[in-house]
């Protein structure tokens, strides 16, 4: 393959990249045309300093935000991001195959490679997904970089590919999985074209890259950490690798859970269950094993172990991390989607692309479910919002001029018939995230524009829980209060964890 003509610069590009695109509009339209904020958001919204991503390992991101957007809560342009960086992997992982013009099959699959549900709980996050999209553009052009026949791992165009898949690793860590599933894919699509080629070698190429991309982020790692010290207590506590050896059985069990989970085999991620997919991984799998010409054992065992890869941080995370981190699984599944749409056997080939088009229609059944939720809640919570400083207003003491903190007892929760996927916020309301949280309540209420709020400290807390606790529960009249500089508002009945600290402290004084 030439630099020449790789598909980025051929005439047909920019139709194609059009189409692509037209396909990821209609897939996320909602985020694009609609501004819903999710849980974090309020936090990130302010934000000045994004050195919080160097603390979590991705000084990636933190360039990102820094130099390119430093204020990623927006709408629009930051899911347009994402949707551009697909189109533009896509692109790439086409050339790598050798496909030039892109059929109705090619932008079918793609749908899959940008809309897979996994994908639907990154783009829920606006600070995040930017940067994704161009995470995914650089593992593309990484593996798109050593798919060059006799390429040398300590040649430039090899070294350049290695700095790609670092930047892309330190956007996300897990682009590293995402690194070897993308290369089992394009070897495997690669043989099974009758590509003359070496699959053993390619994979070789693709594990070299991958050690070359994690010595990069390394070093990138502990130059950046140089400058910018501390911890995260959550991203921390994503690391036990001692369960591992203490609970194998227990971390094995909770990572087949979750594979079921996103390969639709059970309920749990998605609602409802996508059961098309399932069927499509059967035959896929079947396909490559048929339809390989060489190395026809290793492909096979690969393309499926390629499932079990963006798994792979849940053997150091107890058996369970955030189902946004599985940026991997959209790849393994596309390829054998495309495998199996592309059989060289008519049945498979038929029964796979109607399977396909009712995948399709359950994963915007799904999309369409999370926007119904998500729009729901943004409306209860800005009504919400409005509410209770109406109710702050006119409480006995309030002067607009001066700035209020806010104590909470229990929380509000929103009830809705619409699902709220497990491991999402998605559906959960500001004033029931965290218990209550009274900080992201006060900063979720500053940006609609009630700016005289802000959280308060523990010995504010512990002031005012004990009446807090005797308070009626919101919205009977008496649930809000204001006490000097301190704003009391009960929105639950049941004390919620801080509450119960909070009331135990002032016990044992």
């Amino acid at each position: 393959m030439d630099i020449a003509p790789i598909m980025l610069m051929r005439p047909n590009t920019v139709r194609q990249a059009i189409n692509l695109f037209v396909i990821f509009v209609a897939i996320y339209f909602s985020e694009l045309a609609s501004f819903s904020l999710s849980i974090d958001e309020e936090l990130a919204a302010f934000r000045t300093d994004p050195s919080i991503w160097i603390i979590q390992g991705r000084w990636g991101a933190y360039l990102v935000e820094k130099l390119f957007i430093p204020h990623p809560v927006m709408p629009f342009l930051t899911p347009a991001l994402f949707g551009a960086g697909c189109v533009a992997a896509y692109l790439l992982v086409m050339d790598a195959i050798d496909k030039y013009e892109l059929s109705i099959i090619e932008y079918s699959c793609f749908a899959i490679f940008c809309g897979f549900p996994t994908w639907f709980f990154v783009v829920e996050f606006y600070s995040n997904i930017a940067a994704i999209g161009i995470g995914l553009f650089a593992i593309a052009i990484a593996l798109w970089l050593v798919r060059t026949k006799d390429i040398s791992p300590i040649s430039s165009r090899f070294l350049g590919a290695t700095a790609a898949g670092g930047f892309a690793i330190s956007i996300y860590q897990s682009f590293a999985l995402a690194i070897l599933v993308l290369g089992i894919a394009i070897s495997t699509l690669q043989a099974r074209n009758g590509a003359n080629r070496s699959a053993a070698r390619d994979l070789f190429h693709t594990g070299i890259l991958l050690i070359g991309a994690a010595v990069f982020y390394a070093i990138g790692n502990i130059v950046f950490r140089s400058f910018v010290p501390g911890s995260d207590a959550y991203f921390d506590s994503l690391s036990q690798p001692a369960f591992l050896f203490q609970h194998p059985i227990v971390v094995v069990g909770r990572v087949l859970e979750s594979m079921g989970e996103v390969y639709g085999l059970r309920n749990g991620t998605y609602d409802p269950l996508p059961w098309a997919i399932p069927p499509l991984l059967i035959l896929g799998g079947w396909t490559v094993f048929k339809e390989t010409l060489h190395a026809r054992l290793l492909l096979t065992t690969a393309a499926i172990v390629a499932l079990l890869i963006p798994f792979g941080l849940h053997f150091l995370a107890a058996g369970s991390v955030p189902v946004r981190s599985l940026v991997g699984v959209p790849i393994a599944m596309w390829m054998f989607v495309y495998v199996a749409v592309t059989s060289r056997d008519s049945r498979i080939r038929v029964a796979s692309a109607i399977l396909l088009a009712v995948a399709l229609f359950q994963i915007q059944v799904i999309q369409n479910y999370r926007q119904a939720s998500s729009y729901l809640v943004d409306k209860h919570d800005t009504l919400m919002a409005g509410a209770i400083y109406d109710r702050l207003s006119s409480a006995a003491g309030f002067d607009a001029k001066r700035t209020y903190a806010l104590t909470t007892f229990g929380s509000q929760p929103f009830v809705t018939n619409y699902p709220r996927p497990p491991g999402s916020t998605v559906g959960y309301s500001f004033f029931e995230w965290d218990g209550g949280n009274p900080w992201r309540i006060a900063y979720y209420m500053k940006l609609l524009g009630y700016s005289n709020l802000s959280g308060a400290t523990q010995d504010q807390v512990d002031q005012t829980i004990v009446r807090l606790s005797t308070m009626p529960t919101w919205p009977a009249l008496g649930s809000v209060e204001i006490k000097d500089d301190i704003a009391l508002i009960r929105l639950g009945e049941a004390p919620t964890y801080p509450n119960q600290q909070a009331l135990q402290r002032v016990a044992n004084r």
